[in-house]
């Protein structure tokens, strides 16, 4: 039987990861690698489906390598952050991202990230400052937005945490991440009518922790 070539490999893993075999389509791809060992794509694939599949250093080592292959390649630099943070270092992605910032300065994924882990390292000012950097690049984009919103309402900011939650809604108003953090800001607020209008639009949102989250708040703002 005549071997497989990489990109049958490659091929073949995609197939399993479509059915949902992650594992296999980990092994498929270490597959490839050994075959063709400089082809970067095969890494940046391993990166995303070890993460998958829980494997946080075969992630890391896999983005390691990327990051030697592509040393100036931005997306290389934040997959390795990416997955040194699942694996808990966070002294390697803080160092990471503070390279991968100077190669793509308007990148507010990078920013973000940084946010990340300055609160995981307990570097709170660093982490307001890089996310107010990631809500100048991105002032509408919710992922950020919401990282942003929560960590001014644990700052007791709640009315500058509406502020950029009302321009997240605005660009997407069905976003129920957004809708759950203007209605804790506006229960800080004590604007009761609003935070319950935001917490029933949260309470539809496809992400279950965000449906349970609005439901326990709608509990609270509401009288026995």
């Amino acid at each position: 039987m005549t071997a497989k070539t990489w990109q049958q490999l490659e091929a073949d893993a995609s197939a399993h990861l479509a059915k949902g075999e992650i594992g296999k389509a980990a092994h498929l791809l270490i597959d490839a690698i050994d075959l063709a060992p400089t082809e970067a794509g095969l890494y940046r694939q391993l990166v995303q489906v070890a993460l998958l599949a829980g494997g946080t250093e075969t992630a890391v080592k896999a983005a390691t390598e990327l990051k030697r292959l592509e040393p100036t390649n931005a997306e290389a630099s934040y997959l390795l952050a990416v997955a040194a943070m699942a694996h808990g270092d966070f002294a390697l992605a803080e160092q990471t991202l503070d390279g991968a910032a100077k190669q793509a300065p308007r990148s507010w994924q990078i920013r973000q990230a940084q946010a990340q882990v300055a609160r995981a390292l307990k570097k709170e000012g660093r982490a307001r400052q890089a996310l107010e950097e990631a809500v100048a690049l991105a002032p509408t984009e919710p992922a950020v937005v919401n990282d942003y919103a929560v960590l001014l309402l644990e700052l007791d900011e709640a009315a500058r945490a509406k502020d950029a939650l009302a321009k997240a809604l605005a660009a997407h108003p069905d976003d129920g991440g957004v809708h759950l953090n203007l209605a804790l800001a506006f229960a800080k607020l004590k604007d009761v009518a609003k935070a319950k209008q935001h917490a029933e639009h949260a309470k539809t949102s496809g992400e279950a922790d965000v449906r349970e989250q609005a439901a326990r708040l709608l509990a609270q703002l509401t009288p026995q």
